[in-house]
């Protein structure tokens, strides 16, 4: 299985939120299809067969990435000298 990115990731949670409040606030056919596509794009992207765990797994991918590469996380920019400056 392809690993979504976690913009991509963020991006299918965002809208299954958004779906499923639209469904929840106003149910016609229309938001209950819209909350099924999100719930299949979930369920693919993780890998899952449930949206339950779809969204356990999203959640595991997300946490993650945050512990386990942080090699590639942008280096805090070191501060400048200002005794240089001043010379």
């Amino acid at each position: 299985m392809l690993t979504p990115s976690p913009q991509d990731l963020r991006v299918a949670l965002a809208r299954y939120a958004d779906a499923r409040i639209e469904d929840a606030r106003r149910p016609t056919e229309v938001t209950a299809r819209a909350l099924e596509d999100a719930s299949y794009t979930l369920c693919v992207m993780t890998g899952t067969q449930a949206v339950r765990q779809a969204l356990q797994a999203a959640d595991s991918m997300l946490g993650m990435r945050a512990t386990v590469s942080p090699g590639l996380r942008r280096p805090v920019a070191a501060q400048q000298d200002d005794s240089l400056l001043s010379a």
